[in-house]
C-alpha cells in the first residue's frame, strides 16, 4: 500500500461529510479535519501530517512561512516532494515498510491489538481486570487503521519490560499543537501549517530521517543510542523505538474492530522484539520540556500525561518560558516560534497525552487552553506565577484543615485528596481566566479594572475555599457536640491561616495603585 496515493486517511469536509483521501490530496481547502474513531489516532494523525509537511515543504525562513500561510502550498512542489520520499511511505509485507523493522524478526506471533496502547496486557487478562477495555477489542484491524496504530504506538511508546524502549520523548509524552480558536474557518492544511517550522532542509530519502529504511540500530549495548548528533533532526517526527513486524500472510475477512469498515484482509497478528532504537537527548518540536534546577547540567525532559490532566496551574509553562522553585519550563518549539509572526488569527493550544503508569494506560487526556502572550512576558509571568502559587497555597490550607475537622488525630490520618484537587483547579478556572485576560492586556496593572480583577480573584478564591470546607464538613446538623466543636474550631483556624498567607498579601499588594515617584529637586 502506497501511503501517498492510496485513499486511506479518513477526513471530514466543510459540509460535515466523511471520506478517505490520499496524502497527496491534503491541500484541498474543502478538507476540515481528520476523522479517526480514536482520540489518540486523531492526535497522532496531526503529528504524522505535520511531519510530512516539515520534511517536504518546510519554509526556509519566516518570510516564506508567512507567504505560504497567506497563499498556500504550491501543489506541484508538494507532489514532487512526496515522490522523493515515496519509498519511505510504503506499507505492507515488502521491506522497507513504514515504521516496521527492516530485518525479519525471529519472534512468535502475538495479537495485533498489541499496537493499541490501552489494550489489556497479559497480567490484566490473567487477573480478569479488563473491565473498561475488553480483551477482544482490536483483535482484527484493517490496514488503513493499522498504519495509524503503528504510528501512534511508536510516537507514544510506553515502557514495556526489559529492553522495550520508550518513545523519543519518553512514555506517554504531552503534545501541544497550535490551533485557531475558530477552527471551522480554516482548512486542515492551514491548521497544520501553524505547527511547521522554518528550516533549510530539503526533501531527502535517508535512514537518518526514516529509520526503517535500513537495519535497526539495536540497543543491546548501552552505548548504542540515537541522538541529534548521529541522526537527522527530522527523525524527531519518525521515531521508531519498537521493533515491530506486522503479519500480512495470516489475514481474515470481516469488519475492522476500530473503524467498523468491511475489509477482505484484516490484520490479526504481529511480531515484536525488544532492544529497538534507544533515543537520547532529543527536543521534539511539538512537546514542552522541563529542566530540574537542582543540577546545572540536568537534561531537559518532555512533559508527560498526568492524573487529572492539565489545569491552569500548568498553562504558563506550556506557552511561555518560565521557572518555579524546582524546574525551568520550556514550551514546545513551535509554540515559542510563533510569537515572531503577526497577522494571525486568535490561537489556542490543543494539548493531549496518555497518562501512563509504566506500561499501563490509565487515561487519555486532551485540553484546549488559551495561548498566553503579552508585550512584557517577564513581568506578566512573574505576576501569573504569584497568582497560581497563591491558589496552590490556599488549596493546601484547605486540605490541612479538612483533616483537622474530619479526624481527632489528623496527623495520623491518610486521605486521598485527588478529587478535591481536581475539582479545585477545574471550578476556579473561570475566575482565573478573567484575571488572566486582564493581566495579558495590562501586566503593569496601571488600569483600575486590572487591579479590581486581582481583588476579585482573591475574593472568589476565598469564597470557594470556604464553600468547599462548609460543604465537606458542616453538612450534618445532628453531629455530636464534640465533633461539631472540632469542626467549628478547624474552620476558625482555616480562616485565620488563610488570611495570614504571605502570597495572599502579595497578590493584594499587586492590586494596589502604584504611586508615582516624587521628582527629586
Amino acid at each position: 500500500m502506497d501511503l501517498i496515493t492510496e485513499r486511506w486517511l479518513p477526513i471530514t469536509t466543510r459540509s460535515g461529510s466523511r471520506k478517505k483521501i490520499a496524502i497527496s490530496d491534503i491541500l484541498d481547502n474543502d478538507i476540515q479535519d481528520i476523522a479517526y474513531p480514536r482520540a489518540d489516532f486523531q492526535g497522532a494523525a496531526w503529528q504524522f501530517l505535520i511531519g510530512l509537511l516539515q520534511c517536504c515543504v518546510a519554509p526556509v525562513d519566516d518570510e516564506e512561512w508567512a507567504e505560504v500561510w497567506q497563499r498556500g502550498i504550491k501543489p506541484q512542489e508538494w507532489q514532487q516532494s512526496l515522490q522523493i520520499i515515496a519509498p519511505a511511505m510504503q506499507f505492507g509485507a515488502q521491506k522497507p515498510a513504514f515504521l516496521q523493522s527492516f530485518d525479519p524478526l525471529d519472534a512468535e506471533n502475538s495479537a495485533i491489538n498489541g499496537l493499541l496502547i490501552d489494550a489489556p496486557g497479559g497480567n490484566t487478562l490473567k487477573l480478569n481486570k479488563d473491565h473498561f477495555v475488553k480483551r477482544k477489542s482490536g483483535n482484527q484491524i484493517c490496514p488503513h487503521c493499522a498504519v495509524m496504530a503503528l504510528y501512534t504506538v511508536q510516537t507514544n511508546s510506553p515502557a514495556g519490560g526489559a529492553g522495550y524502549r520508550v518513545s523519543l520523548r519518553g512514555g506517554g509524552p504531552l503534545t501541544t499543537l497550535l490551533v485557531p480558536l475558530e477552527e471551522s474557518h480554516f482548512p486542515l492544511w492551514q491548521k497544520l501549517w501553524l505547527n511547521v517550522l522554518p528550516c533549510e532542509s530539503r526533501p531527502a530519502l535517508r535512514p537518518e530521517i526514516f529509520p526503517w529504511l535500513a537495519p535497526t540500530l539495536t540497543s543491546e549495548k548501552s552505548g548504542n543510542k540515537v541522538t541529534p548528533g548521529n541522526a537527522d533532526r527530522l527523525q524527531a517526527y519518525w521515531g521508531m523505538p519498537r521493533r515491530i513486524e506486522l503479519d500480512f500472510t495470516h489475514t481474515e475477512a470481516g469488519r475492522c474492530d476500530l473503524c467498523g469498515e468491511q475489509h477482505g484482509e484484516l490484520l490479526v497478528a504481529m511480531r515484536n522484539k525488544n532492544y529497538g532504537v534507544q533515543y537520547d537527548n532529543w527536543l521534539h518540536p511539538l512537546s514542552p520540556y522541563r529542566q530540574s534546577l537542582k543540577e546545572l547540567d540536568a537534561p531537559y525532559l518532555a512533559l508527560k500525561g498526568q492524573p487529572g490532566g492539565l489545569s491552569y496551574k500548568d498553562w504558563l509553562g506550556l506557552t511561555l518560558k518560565s521557572a518555579d522553585n524546582f524546574n525551568r519550563m520550556m514550551p514546545a518549539e513551535v509554540t515559542h516560534n510563533l510569537t515572531r509572526y503577526r497577522r494571525l488569527p486568535a490561537l489556542g493550544l490543543w494539548c493531549f497525552a496518555w497518562d501512563m503508569d509504566n506500561a499501563k494506560a490509565r487515561c487519555w487526556y486532551q485540553h484546549r487552553i488559551p495561548l498566553i502572550h503579552c508585550v512584557d512576558n517577564e513581568k506578566f509571568s512573574e505576576v501569573i506565577q504569584r497568582i497560581v502559587m497563591f491558589a496552590n497555597a490556599g488549596l493546601q490550607v484547605l486540605r490541612n484543615y479538612l483533616k483537622d475537622a474530619w479526624f481527632a488525630t489528623p496527623k495520623e490520618a491518610k486521605i486521598d485528596f485527588s478529587m478535591v484537587d481536581i475539582a479545585f483547579w477545574q471550578e476556579t478556572e473561570p475566575a482565573f481566566r478573567t484575571v488572566l485576560d486582564a493581566l495579558m492586556n495590562d501586566p503593569e496593572r496601571q488600569h483600575n479594572t486590572t487591579r479590581q480583577a486581582l481583588i476579585s480573584w482573591e475574593k472568589n478564591l476565598h469564597l470557594y475555599l470556604l464553600n468547599i470546607f462548609d460543604r465537606s464538613v458542616l453538612a450534618d446538623p445532628e453531629s455530636p457536640e464534640d465533633i461539631l466543636l472540632r469542626q467549628i474550631t478547624a474552620r476558625h483556624k482555616f480562616e485565620k491561616e488563610y488570611n495570614k498567607l504571605k502570597l495572599r498579601k502579595d497578590v493584594l499588594a499587586m492590586a494596589e495603585q502604584q504611586k508615582e515617584p516624587e521628582n527629586v529637586k
